[in-house]
Formats: C-alpha cells, structure tokens, sequence
C-alpha cells in the first residue's frame, strides 16, 4: 500500500493547483486589483532556485505587472523587485492615480464626413478612466461603423496616445485610411445556371444605397445558404462616378444531382428502408426536385415534391407534393393518393404556414371498407432555436398545427384537429444533456368513429413510447384491434451521455396514451424505461434503444428494440 501512495503523494505534491506564485505583491490595497496583478504576474513553473533565482523571478513579475497596470490607466506606478525575508521574489507596487481622458480625436486624411462617422460612432467620453481595452473597443466601433455607412475598404492605421504625467491625463488620436465613399452600383453576376433576376432579388440592399459591409456578408450568407450553391463569393468592383461600384457576385454550384438513403427498425414496426433522388436549381430559381421511395413493414410509399425558396419575398417558400401510399396497420388498411401545396415563411427562428391538401383514400378498419375523400388546409406555426436538429445539445422547438378538414364519401363529417409538440434541451456539461419533449392533440367536432382512419390519434411505438407496441396504447375496436381517439398525450425525458468523441450512451422515460374522449384520462398514461446506446457520425448519431414498460401487461413484450438514424427527438 506504501508504493501505491508514493505516485499520489508526488502528484499532489506537484499540482499545479498547488503551485506557488512567481512573485508575491506588496503595497496593493484594493483587493480586485490585487487579484488581477496575481493572475498576470502567473505562478512558478520550477522550484526555488536560490536569491538570483528570486531576483530574475521578482524581475518578470514587475514586467508583467506593469503591462497590467498601465493597461487600467496606472501610468505613474512604481514597481520595486526585490528578495523577501525568506529569499522569495516580491514586487513592491505604488500603483499611484489612474490617468483620464483629456482629448479624444479622429484622423480620416481629407474625408471631413468619415471623420464625423468615425468620431460619433466611438463610445469613449474625456474625464474616464484611459484604459487599454476601452481604447482598442473604441477604435473598433469606429471602424464598423465606416465599413457599415459607405466606407467598407476603411482600415484602421497606428492610433496615438499621449499621456502627460504633470496633468495625470492622456490624449487620444484614432488614425483611420476610410478608403473612397462608395454606393451600391449595379449587381453584375456570371450566374451560370441561375436566374439573374433570382440572384439579384436575395440581396438585401438597393441600387444607389451607401455601401455596408455588413448587407455584403448577409448577401453572401443569404447566396452560400441556396441549396443549388455550394460557395459564394461577393466584392465591390471598382468606384465609378458618384462613387457608384458594381457589386460582382460569383457563385460556385453545389451537386446537381444527389441520392439519399435511410434504414431503420424497431421489434414492433418491423424494418423499413427509403431512398431519395434530389434534383436541384430546375428553372435557374434554386427549386428542388425531390423523388422518394419507401419500403417498410408497415408502409410503402412513392412521394415527390417540388420546392421553390424565397417565393414572392424573401425567406418564403412554395412547395408542391404529391404521392401514393399504401399502409396496413394493426388498426387499419389504406390505399392513398394524396396532393397539396403550401407556403411556409420563416421570421429569424419563427416560422408560419399554410397547406391546403386533399387526399383520396380507400381504408379498411374495424368498421369495414370505406372509400373518402378529405379536403382540409394545415395551419402551422412553430419556433425553432435547436444547435443541431439532428442532435441538439441547447434551445427549444415547438410546434402548433390547426387542420379544418372536411370529408366526402362513405365517411362525411367536418373536424378541427389540433396538434402541439414541444421540446428543450439543455447542456448540463460539457459531456451531458437534458433532453425533454411533448405532445398532445384533440379534435373538435366529430367522434372517432365518423373520421378517416389516418386522421385518428394512436400512441405506442418507436415514435411515440418506445417499449410498446406500435399504436397499441390506443382505444381499442370491439375485436381488440386498435382503433384511435381524438385526443393523445406523450412525453418523454432523456438524459444523453457523450462518453468518448464517437460514442454516447443514454437513459429515458416515455410516457403516452390516446383516448376516444376529447380531454384525456391521464390516469390511463403508460409509462416505459430504456437505455441506449450511440454512435455519432459527422452529420448526425446513429441511435439503438431498447425499453421495456414498468406495468407490463399480459400479452406484451418484456423489451423493444429500436434503431434509427439522428436522436429520438
């Protein structure tokens, strides 16, 4: 036991934690600025190693205060290194008045109109304290704003600073070349296979507007943000009359072509697999062209949906679907053809929409064969403030859905289905995350019987609560089978441990249930445990999860297994 103590005695005895400083400060009263001297001056990286060691060490510490001390206005400080009375280093320190502002002044050359933007724009006031890093602020915010008011080739030259020991006070010069007054010219773009007129209507500024570096950076930004655009690159040309410049946009493309594949697979909705073939930039307007094919235990489907950004204005997007799918559930069997169109318009991390679709449909549940027809619009708005939506370690997305829908056919009846999901995460370390979510919906106008199938609410299952069977946490139809309410409740909790860069483990509790009542019994809410396992590629974890419920019922499995792409939620 004595050997195993030896290497832990020698690790604490060397700790950095444990290290002594390089010099001790004397003659500091005020304790913040006591502290900050102690951290500048640093610790000692070696043992003692006698009185020109303490001496050469005291020396460094007096540099290294001195720099801080002028840094906070202490010009007139006085730093006496020297060897303490048991042959350490000491600083003595009379740190003396903190200097003021007396005079703040701009140089611009000849440009009186750049001086005044510059001058205004500088937050510093005479009779404060001359600091170093409200200097340098200062001098930054003069800057920006030449660059961002029709100087953006400003840059910023040596500043002068004078300080004048017999008044205690300092003067200022801020130096900057502006560069030529420039206004936005005419937008010339070799474009290739985009539209012009597109290109030119994502910029956020007009013809004739005083230049703004910060309106480049965002036309940039909007540009490299096309799905067709791999890179983009925005410069001012050369100044013309009435300081007008061209602004030259070049755009590199991103894959016009690419394919898309998926696997996933749960005990109790069986395997599934999908592909995607993605066509982009159709008309030169950044439109995409999305093919799609599903084979899965539960469902086949053929989608495809053609996508239009910035319709109309921008950050508004227009998009047409269409598609066939066939499903065969435990609670039903349907035959669909489907299509629709909507608008979508995003506001920072806000986004609206609105989806009118209709949808043919031959379904098969306990109540026999039905054939309808469903007319409805999706009303939607939603908030998204996610890192990573494929795995996010902070922020919060929700989502509220109205649909009025209105059947024709052998089930006729009109409903509003309302729907909201939410969920936040938050980072409880720099290896763990909190992750939470819920969902909850009801329909108001028509009982579960008179509605299509589809539009029911079911619970259980991968998406919903794993450890149970899919949709099996639904009211049941006379023959046992599930049937679907109008209202549903779910949630889940998890907590998400990265343990090495590629792989992570995780705990959860799911929790859900569908009711044939339009306020929900949560008495009857069923309740799962799980552990999983990840594996994070670049782009997104691959998850494995296996739950079992805590009142497990006769008839139900002791365990599900799911494994999917991106986190559960």
């Amino acid at each position: 036991m004595t050997f195993k103590l030896v290497p832990v005695l020698a690790l604490l005895v060397t700790s950095p934690a444990l290290a002594d400083p390089l010099a001790r400060v004397e003659g500091v009263s005020d304790a913040s600025l006591r502290a900050a001297l102690e951290t500048a001056i640093g610790e000692r990286e070696a043992q003692a190693g006698g009185v020109s060691s303490a001496l050469r060490d005291a020396r460094t510490a007096a540099d290294r205060a001195r720099r801080l001390l002028r840094s906070r206005g202490y010009y007139a400080a006085t730093l006496e290194p020297m060897i303490g009375p048991q042959q350490e280093a000491v600083v003595q320190i009379t740190p003396g008045p903190v200097f003021m502002i007396a005079d703040i002044a701009t140089e611009t050359g000849n440009d009186e109109d750049a001086r005044a933007t510059a001058r205004d724009a500088i937050g510093l006031q005479t009779g404060t304290p001359l600091r170093a890093q409200s200097v340098i602020d200062a001098e930054a915010q003069g800057l920006v704003a030449l660059h961002n008011s029709g100087w953006p080739d400003a840059r910023i030259e040596d500043r002068r600073v004078v300080v004048d020991h017999a008044t205690e006070e300092g003067r200022i010069t801020f130096r900057y070349t502006p560069g030529p007054w420039s206004t936005y010219g005419e937008i010339e773009r070799d474009t290739g296979p985009w539209n012009p007129q597109f290109i030119a209507r994502m910029s956020p500024f007009t013809t004739g507007e005083p230049a703004n570096r910060e309106e480049i950076l965002e036309y940039q930004k909007r540009l490299t943000e096309l799905d067709s655009v791999g890179a983009a690159d925005i410069t001012l040309g050369p100044v013309g009359e009435d300081g007008n410049r061209p602004v030259d946009v070049e755009l590199t493309p991103s894959a016009r072509h690419s394919i898309e594949t998926g696997l996933s697979y749960s005990t109790s909705e069986g395997g599934g697999g999908n592909v995607r073939w993605i066509r982009r930039n159709l008309r030169g307007n950044d439109e995409t062209l999305t093919l799609s094919a599903g084979i899965a235990t539960l469902n086949q489907s053929l989608l495809a949906s053609v996508s239009r950004p910035h319709w109309r204005r921008f950050d508004q997007t227009l998009r047409l679907h269409a598609g066939l799918v066939s499903e065969d559930t435990d609670a039903y069997q349907q035959e669909e053809a489907e299509i629709g169109v909507e608008v979508t318009r995003r506001d920072g991390r806000r986004t609206y929409g609105i989806g009118p679709h209709v949808d043919w449909s031959r379904v098969t549940d306990a109540f026999g064969e039905r054939d309808v027809i469903t007319a409805a619009v999706d009303l939607v708005a939603g908030y998204d403030s996610r890192t990573d939506p494929l795995d996010p370690d902070g922020g919060i997305y929700g989502m509220v859905q109205v649909t009025p829908a209105t059947t024709l056919g052998d089930c006729n009846c009109h409903y509003v289905r309302l729907e909201g999901r939410a969920s936040t995460y938050y980072r409880l370390s720099d290896t763990t995350v909190a992750a939470l979510r819920m969902r909850a919906g009801s329909v108001f106008g028509a009982s579960a019987t008179a509605m299509p199938a589809d539009q029911r609410f079911y619970a259980g299952g991968g998406g919903s609560a794993r450890g149970f069977d899919y949709q099996s946490l639904s009211p049941q139809a006379p023959d046992g089978t599930p049937f679907g309410g109008i209202s549903v409740v779910e949630t889940s909790a998890e907590l998400r441990w990265r343990v090495r860069e590629r792989w992570g483990v995780v705990g959860f509790v799911d929790s859900a249930m569908a009711s044939s009542n339009r306020q929900p019994d949560l008495s009857n809410l069923r309740t799962a445990v799980g552990v999983g396992v990840r594996y994070y590629f670049d782009f997104a974890p691959v998850r494995v999860d296996i739950a079992t419920p805590l009142d497990r019922r006769d008839g139900e499995d002791p365990v599900q297994i799911y494994f999917s792409l991106g986190q559960a939620f």
